[in-house]
């Protein structure tokens, strides 16, 4: 086992302090030992010692605490001179994936180009940029890196949104530096965003919605109490633009009653996202279409048919990347249809829904 590829462990003498001063050639600094805790110190220990079979245990541990690359490296070490390729491949992908600027990383280039010439499935690397696209190790298609320990586990795959990797990991001018799981964690927010229908993304969203309390008006003046409730499907076309359907029940006055009014309602339009806070967590929203209401009384069963625009405000909170709540105004006006004639008609009321994102 090469030396220099275990560069930066805990030192052998415990009473030996790292140099001060010291700083990588990687955009930020990292202390090392501090990285997986003792378990990490334990794997390294091990492996100096000459003990790799009892190192991987001591590694796996560490690694389902931190992603610090150098440990998926050592470990590839470890796995590497145990005659265990596939596990050795995917650690030493995971680290150049990170850190495709170390100093070592022409070395373990060098070890992961001739494991995939041993197990076929590939050659060694030509350029550092090539490593930085994750490829396969399995026919499937995924790149089969594991952060949790494990040796084959999926962490991408050729049909997921978005798979790219920022280049750097670091502080950006003028920020103090911060651990690598910081960073690491600040990139897998921003692409857990960008992937995200409710978000940045593309994508199918499923909603359900409660329009109460909500009022009609026309020359003779308000109407009783009304409400509207119903299924929201829309898409997503970007960060911005998302399509809307919404499908339901309205009606007027008490359910039930001779008096009252309802029928099914259409609504097909389109909405404007505007974030206002990181990842688009929270959102100005503003969105407007057209609108079809059918009124029957419910006694006598005479109606008529409302065709109209309806124009909608408001504000949306996004919980993770699949769900979301919002609350808005909506209003709009039309023509309400009757069987002698017809009468301008408007709506007032609010607009409560409730959203998942696929």
């Amino acid at each position: 086992m090469a030396a220099p590829l275990v560069a930066e462990a805990a030192p052998p003498n415990g009473n030996a302090k790292p140099p001060t001063g010291a700083r990588s050639s990687t955009q930020f600094t990292l202390r090392r030992e501090e990285a997986g805790g003792p378990n990490a110190r334990t794997a390294r220990q091990r492996m100096r010692a000459g003990d790799c079979a009892g190192a991987i245990p001591a590694f796996d541990e560490a690694i389902r605490v931190t992603i610090e690359p150098t440990l998926r490296r050592d470990r590839g070490l470890c796995h590497e001179k145990l005659d265990e390729p596939y596990p050795a491949i995917d650690d030493y992908r995971a680290y150049l994936m990170a850190r495709p600027d170390a100093p070592d990383a022409d070395q373990i280039r060098d070890r992961l180009g001739r494991l995939e010439e041993q197990v076929g499935v590939g050659g060694r690397s030509k350029t550092k940029h090539e490593d930085e696209e994750p490829s396969s190790v399995q026919a499937s298609g995924e790149a089969s890196f594991s952060m949790n320990g494990s040796s084959a586990s999926p962490s991408a795959s050729a049909g997921s949104k978005k798979t790219e990797q920022s280049e750097v990991l670091g502080p950006r001018a003028g920020e103090q530096e911060k651990s690598y799981d910081y960073y690491r964690k600040q990139e897998d927010a921003e692409e857990s965003a960008a992937n995200s229908s409710l978000r940045y993304g593309d994508g199918f969203i499923l909603g359900a919605y409660l329009m109460m309390p909500r009022y009609f008006f026309n020359k003779n003046g308000a109407s009783d109490l009304a409400y509207g409730v119903g299924l929201s499907l829309r898409y997503s076309t970007g960060p911005t633009v998302t399509l809307i359907a919404d499908v339901g029940y309205g009606g007027i006055g008490d359910v039930g009653s001779d008096g009252a009014l309802g029928g099914p309602t259409v609504f097909l339009g389109a909405e404007a996202r505007l974030p206002f806070t990181k990842y688009a967590s929270d959102q100005i929203v503003l969105g407007g279409g057209g609108d079809f209401e059918r009124l029957v009384v419910s006694r006598s069963k005479v109606g008529g048919n409302l065709w109209g625009l309806r124009l909608r405000g408001g504000y949306r909170h996004v919980f993770g990347p699949q769900f979301a709540i919002e609350a808005m105004v909506d209003g709009g006006y039309g023509s309400f249809v009757l069987q002698d004639g017809s009468q301008g008609m408007g709506s007032l009321g609010g607009y409560f829904g409730v959203l998942v994102g696929f």
